[in-house]
């Protein structure tokens, strides 16, 4: 068969292409996207590029790339979601970890609804075939080394040129599937026999733990999680019993467990609560996992989401046992050259040389003083005595950050293999055995070291050598911890604000909704607290604007703004309105974050601004519906939002 000449010379260039020409992102755009489009027969006026920050989310407003979207017509004015055909991420050359790139791709591509979106390094190409009511179809995972090989580059043209995809009817594609799930639903629901049959499929139920490794089983799903190992990342594999997903496994990474599947556990599924669920009719539910999207039925749906359960809440208690067990809430984590740790201060570039330094010269083998107990461990500080391993300090210099001055070091707890090697050898239940002064030193226990023994001990070792005074060296040391008074000592109504602070910026940040059984404590309580504030407080019309608001969002009249004078307004008013949403969210499943945001803000407010009186028993009250909350916003923050 003769080769077409299009073809011929895709294969011609693809085989003469050297991808170790590119050198950064715009290399890959002009040296390889570019071109490749153009012997794919994509006419140069069909192709536009496009600012990602014009069309992102909260989600992905970190990341301001220009996307490439080859379209279907030459009309400018026509060129839109219904002609556009492929959407082009092009990532730096040494990127090889392309999991969120692909995340970002998928939603940008849903946004411009393509048939096809790619994502490639200039090396590796990774296309997936857009398929609203399916899982996202792999079409080609390849490099470049690969694709010069002629049936596989024939293939890729076949695939993706532009005579051939421009033809493709988008309808038809995005209808084609649903449909035809929802005609074998009809079938099986309208033959019990059948029904009969497909429920012998289903699995045995059971959980099973041994160590890090958890398999929860239900009926239509089955999830074999390996749970994270102290900061270390966990994955798990996804199963079904349904003959329509025989043999699809679904691999979801540590990244993946935290960005979509931890959001609103032990919710319903129609709640609106998690952020892998749409559900598209009252009877099934589009389902996002990881790369892969499916369609589920209610009773697949349940039985995933009480699998999801279990798995992410052992997932969630492991990582928050790990951080308040070496104490490192306080502390800012940071990852950096595949090292983990905490920033705990940070000091100036001189005293950090004095402080390792001091460590050289005072290795536990030279000598037995109660100050020999380092051992030398690159350019780390390792406080050790060769038995036992109590921390290890990094520095990391921040030499671009704004913040800091340049000959900053931020000194950093770290999370070292070897620190952690008796915890991952160890059972599950006695790692938290070797914390303490004569094991495995915690966060705060090694800044305080530093701070009140280490560092006053190694100025007036070298005060005499060095050029600065014990003063200056001193006052360079820069203190991160957050000032909170703890909210079981808290008996000033005002300590109660940072952390009503940050709750409000998490609610601020969230996007689905929110159980309302999180939240009913809070608003009573808080309602109670600032029950009894003088009348005379400032910014009423603030505290009422917010309240109406939440009315307004509920009752969809907008017409509210007229109802009262608002300048006859009271702060009467405004705690009938707080009742008033106490007892709506005592008759609700859930409740919209947006609500929940603006209600803290009032309670701020008022805390900030008013004169308030109130008993014991009241703020007692509030710091007890406080602390859930703010331990769950505390995690969100932490780990939800970066992997999103």
């Amino acid at each position: 068969m003769t080769i077409p000449e299009s073809i011929k010379k895709f294969i011609t260039w693809i085989q003469g292409f050297d991808h170790r020409i590119l050198q950064n992102e715009d290399d890959v755009k002009e040296k390889f996207i570019l071109p490749m489009f153009h012997y794919l027969c994509y006419p140069e006026i069909c192709h536009r590029e496009y600012s990602l920050k014009t069309y992102q989310s909260e989600t992905y407003a970190r990341n301001p790339e220009i996307a490439q979207i080859y379209f279907a017509t030459d009309d400018v004015k026509q060129q839109n979601t219904d002609t556009s055909l492929i959407f082009v991420e092009a990532i730096e050359p040494h990127k090889t970890k392309l999991n969120d790139v692909i995340e970002q791709a998928r939603f940008y591509s849903n946004h411009f609804k393509t048939l096809f979106f790619i994502v490639t390094n200039g090396y590796e190409i990774k296309v997936f075939k857009r398929l609203h009511y399916n899982r996202e179809e792999l079409v080609f995972d390849l490099n470049i080394d690969a694709l010069r090989n002629n049936d596989i580059a024939s293939k890729f043209y076949h695939r993706l040129n532009f005579d051939l995809v421009k033809n493709i009817d988008k309808n038809t594609v995005d209808i084609l599937t649903h449909t035809k799930y929802k005609l074998i639903e009809k079938l099986i629901i309208r033959h019990p026999d059948l029904q009969n049959f497909l429920e012998k499929c289903d699995f045995e139920p059971s959980i099973t733990r041994e160590d890090y490794r958890l398999v929860v089983v239900k009926p239509k799903v089955a999830i074999a999680c390996n749970l994270p190992k102290d900061f270390g990342e966990g994955n798990c594999q996804i199963e079904f019993s349904s003959i329509l997903f025989r043999g699809l496994t679904i691999h979801l990474n540590h990244q993946d467990i935290l960005g979509q599947l931890m959001t609103g556990l032990h919710t319903q599924p129609d709640w609106g609560c998690r952020r892998f669920l749409k559900q598209l009719d009252k009877n099934s539910f589009t389902v996002n996992l990881g790369q892969t999207t499916v369609i589920l039925s209610n009773l697949e749906v349940a039985d995933l989401c009480l699998c999801v359960d279990e798995v992410c809440q052992e997932y969630q208690n492991l990582i928050i046992e790990f951080e308040n067990t070496l104490e490192t809430w306080d502390f800012k984590l940071v990852n950096f050259s595949e090292i983990r740790g905490f920033i705990l201060f940070s000091v100036k570039q001189e005293l950090w040389e004095l402080m390792q330094q001091f460590a050289n010269e005072f290795d536990y083998k030279k000598g037995k003083s109660e100050w020999h107990l380092f051992h030398r461990e690159n350019i780390s500080i390792r406080v050790s005595r060769g038995i036992r391993d109590h921390t290890f300090i990094l520095p990391k210099f921040d030499r671009n950050l704004s913040l800091l001055p340049n000959n900053q070091v931020n000194i950093i707890y770290e999370l070292n293999n070897v620190n952690l090697q008796s915890f991952e050898s160890g059972k599950l239940s006695l790692w938290r055995q070797d914390i303490g002064v004569r094991g495995t030193w915690t966060a705060k226990y090694t800044k305080q070291w530093l701070l009140e023994k280490y560092i006053p001990k190694v100025i007036n070792y070298y005060s005499e050598k060095s050029q600065l005074s014990e003063a200056e060296l001193l006052a360079k040391i820069i203190n991160y911890t957050r000032e909170y008074a703890l909210i079981k000592e808290i008996d000033n109504i005002r300590d109660l604000v940072p952390y009503l602070r940050g709750i409000q910026s998490w609610l601020h940040l969230y996007v689905e909704n929110i159980a309302a059984s999180l939240l009913k404590p809070y608003y009573q309580a808080y309602t109670n607290l600032v029950r009894n504030t003088d009348s005379s407080i400032t910014g009423i019309d603030y505290i009422i604007g917010n309240l109406r608001r939440v009315e307004w969002k509920n009752t969809q009249e907008e017409n509210y703004s007229n109802s009262t004078d608002w300048k006859n307004l009271t702060f009467k008013y405004a705690i009938d309105g707080l009742d008033e949403q106490v007892v709506r969210i005592n008759n609700s499943e859930y409740e919209n974050s947006f609500n929940a945001d603006l209600i803290t803000r009032t309670f701020i407010w008022i805390i900030e601004n008013g004169k308030i009186s109130f008993s014991q028993a009241q703020l007692n009250a509030a710091k007890q519906a406080l602390l859930p909350l703010w331990e769950q916003s505390r995690f969100e923050m932490r780990y939800i939002y970066p992997n999103r």
